[in-house]
């Protein structure tokens, strides 16, 4: 595991997001279908969002990874 950086940051893009992610992030549920990963921070329950910010773009381009309130990921993932 990585050092929690979670207090430190509020948004990651690319590469950076997907290394955080991989080192220090739990999974929780994956929208298949708008191309998102919900992420919960071991250390401090904070939420992350992975999204791609570019649709359009081949690939949906480089993603995303914002922190997101425990409402929001609730309601965007269906979580009870």
């Amino acid at each position: 595991m990585s050092i929690c950086r979670c207090r430190e940051i509020q948004r990651l893009h690319g590469r950076e997001g997907q290394d955080y992610a991989r080192d220090h992030l739990v999974e929780l549920a994956v929208d298949s279908e708008s191309w998102q990963v919900l992420y919960r921070c071991p250390e401090t329950g904070r939420y992350w969002k992975e999204y791609f910010p570019e649709p359009e773009g081949h690939g949906g381009g480089p993603q995303d990874f914002v922190q997101i309130p425990k409402d929001i990921a609730a309601e965007e993932f269906d979580l009870l």
